[in-house]
């Protein structure tokens, strides 16, 4: 059975909000964000463009946790896109181990209610910790 690189708090050993993530490389799974409607066969599903998820996933701000993945091998970040106008779920495979900050995106969809509720928790969290 393989290694699980996704624990509960961090991944490779590396805290998730320390995780590197620099970049987002949609070469393999762009096309599949985009149709993200027709994949679904639901015409009111959010299509998410490449551009969109990587500014989410490069959110400083963002919630990196376990993608929850079969494998393991996946992270999730919740984070705002301004070009699509709304926080994104994003999920990254790392390039390399421990990972570099180099990422292969391989899904994104629109924040689900209770990520976004998360998100918007851990934000004002944060801002009562530096009053």
């Amino acid at each position: 059975m393989p290694v699980r690189r996704a624990g509960p708090d961090a991944y490779d050993c590396i805290p998730y909000q320390e995780l590197p993530i620099d970049a987002v490389d949609w070469q393999h799974r762009g096309e599949y964000i985009r149709r993200r409607s027709i994949r679904k066969n639901q015409p009111n599903a959010f299509d998410v463009e490449p551009e969109w998820a990587t500014e989410a996933a490069l959110d400083p701000e963002g919630l990196v946790g376990d993608g929850g993945s079969d494998s393991g091998e996946t992270v999730k970040v919740v984070g705002y896109s301004a070009g699509a106008e709304r926080l994104l779920t994003v999920l990254l495979l790392p390039k390399d181990h421990p990972p570099t900050g180099e990422w292969w995106g391989v899904n994104a969809w629109a924040a689900s209610s209770t990520d976004a509720r998360h998100y918007r928790e851990r934000g004002a969290d944060r801002e009562e910790a530096e009053e």
